[in-house]
């Protein structure tokens, strides 16, 4: 190889490994802004209020024994309240479906469908 071709060798992999590096960060920062924004479980979100609170009000082992109970309670509490609107939730979103595929002409509509069911399904996976 003489000189000059190995010049365009050299420029073509320092190319390659400058979009690499470009590439890299990008799905870096993807990946952090997509991880960042993710919810945290209610398991995680608990231990993480409990330590704050422990650590901002210095408390004691019989407080945070009580403030689990107060934790455990509520979240029962919480969970009857969702479950007793469930259904006029659900009744809101089947008539908020019903409103905008009614706007829709046939195509839109078989396209919209697919849409609820992609959504659905993501949602369903965050919950779980």
């Amino acid at each position: 190889m003489n000189r000059k071709s190995s010049l365009v060798v050299v420029g073509y992999l320092l190319l390659v490994f400058l979009a690499g590096i470009a590439v890299g960060g990008f799905a870096d920062h993807l990946y952090v802004a997509h991880s960042a924004h993710a919810r945290p479980t209610p398991e995680q979100y608990r231990r993480r209020l409990l330590a704050e609170l422990q650590k901002r009000l210095n408390l004691q082992p019989a407080q945070i024994t009580q403030l689990n109970g107060i934790f455990d309670a509520t979240g029962v509490r919480f969970r009857d309240i969702h479950k007793s609107i469930e259904p006029d939730l659900a009744a809101l979103r089947t008539e908020h479906d019903d409103k905008v595929r009614a706007i829709l002409n046939d195509q839109q509509r078989a396209e919209y469908d697919r849409w609820r069911a992609e959504r659905d399904k993501q949602h369903a996976a965050e919950r779980h």
